[in-house]
């Protein structure tokens, strides 16, 4: 029985790509009578400029068509000093003594729940107003939208504090003892739970997997060539994303093997690399996979099919010749292209090792902001 209310008031921190969409699947949802956002610093000049920004998208078009079809009347709409979504009444905290995490008043509000957006606060060890941990001083949990980043190496991971992800380890979530959880990233909720399946399935006969991630732009990346800024070590991204395949690095190994300590414990290797695109959302995770033993496709398409059953909102079993344009607005977290799969069985000495090529769509953003309300449901045993 969790001491979280699903009905309470849910407190949004940042309101950029993933805070948007939350917002937006909040709305439509509507199991609470308001959502609380917090965009720490000044928008636009006035209360329009928000709501034309919550009502408008260039990657997945209006609030309405999208979420409710081409004939509906869940509009945005301003009445006296607040916006309402859907019916649903957006509270926006932008007072310049609230702009630290410390500082809003999410109990006000009648806030349980914080999602932590804005992608600048990922040390759950640091204790201080303008971290993390801040959100605390007036809400009960905090959910980070992102991977978990302790910057003192060696600082051990604090009890009160978990990462969990949909299909591979939700279990490990104890509500009495977590109040700091972290949903990973997309491209670790894309790949985490077919190598989990990978793992159950081989143990011991399971050699390595390499992960490449096809991933769509972010606003972390530059529209045109800039300097790099100081301390930059990934001039990479200081190049321009409109006409550029961009390499940079990306912590999904270490988030996988975090999740899944099945990974050290055997002994599997493991590396992942990623590469920018200029697409607004939808990306791919390739990898490639040995394992001990002669198989075929069939064989590997039957664990994925087995597991897309056992969690059917993380997984889909796909049998359609995609393309990245299918993707976007997809809820699941993985789509596992049955019909891309190649493998190869080769023979050294008396044993046979077969290499698997797979691929896994995501939808970067909708599809992980579907990742963290399941994450959320189970955080209020919904």
């Amino acid at each position: 029985m969790s001491d979280i209310s699903f009905k309470s008031p849910v407190g949004v921190n940042g309101i950029g790509r993933i805070g948007k969409l939350l917002v937006w699947i909040l709305s439509a949802r509507k199991e609470q009578e308001q959502i609380v956002i917090s965009t720490g610093r000044e928008i636009g000049k006035s209360l329009e400029d928000l709501a034309t920004y919550m009502s408008y998208d260039s990657t997945y078009g209006t609030y309405e068509k999208f979420l409710f079809g081409f004939q509906c009347d869940h509009k945005i709409e301003i009445k006296g000093d607040n916006i309402y979504l859907n019916g649903m009444k957006l509270v926006w905290i932008n007072d310049p003594k609230c702009r630290v995490p410390g500082s809003i008043p999410w109990a006000e509000h009648g806030v349980e729940v914080v999602f932590e957006t804005t992608g600048k606060m990922t040390d759950p060890t640091v204790n201080d107003d303008n971290a993390l941990r801040g959100h605390l001083n007036h809400s009960k949990k905090v959910i980070l939208t992102a991977p978990f980043k302790i910057k003192n190496k060696g600082t051990p991971m604090p009890e009160d504090a978990v990462t969990v992800v949909g299909g591979v380890n939700m279990d490990k979530y104890d509500g009495a003892k977590h109040r700091v959880i972290s949903n990973a990233s997309c491209t670790t909720n894309c790949c985490a739970p077919p190598i989990k399946a990978l793992v159950d399935h081989f143990g011991d006969r399971f050699i390595s997997y390499s992960l490449t991630t096809v991933h769509a732009s972010t606003n972390s990346q530059a529209v045109l060539d800039t300097l790099p800024k100081t301390g930059d070590k990934d001039t990479r991204k200081r190049r321009s994303i409109l006409n550029n395949i961009i390499p940079t690095t990306t912590g999904a190994a270490n988030a996988v093997i975090e999740v899944i300590p099945e990974i050290r414990e055997i002994g599997i290797g493991s590396q992942a690399s990623a590469l920018r695109v200029p697409t607004n959302t939808a990306s791919i995770v390739i990898m490639d996979v040995s394992v001990i033993g002669e198989y075929d496709n069939l064989y590997v398409h039957d664990i994925f099919k087995k597991y897309s059953e056992k969690y059917p909102g993380v997984m889909k079993y796909s049998t359609q010749q995609l393309v990245s344009s299918d993707i976007i607005g997809n809820t699941y977290s993985t789509i596992y292209d049955s019909l891309f799969t190649h493998h190869r069985t080769s023979k050294r000495g008396d044993q046979y090792y077969t290499m698997f090529d797979l691929n896994f769509w995501y939808d970067n953003e909708f599809g992980y902001v579907n990742s963290m309300m399941r994450l959320y449901d189970t955080i209020t045993g919904r």
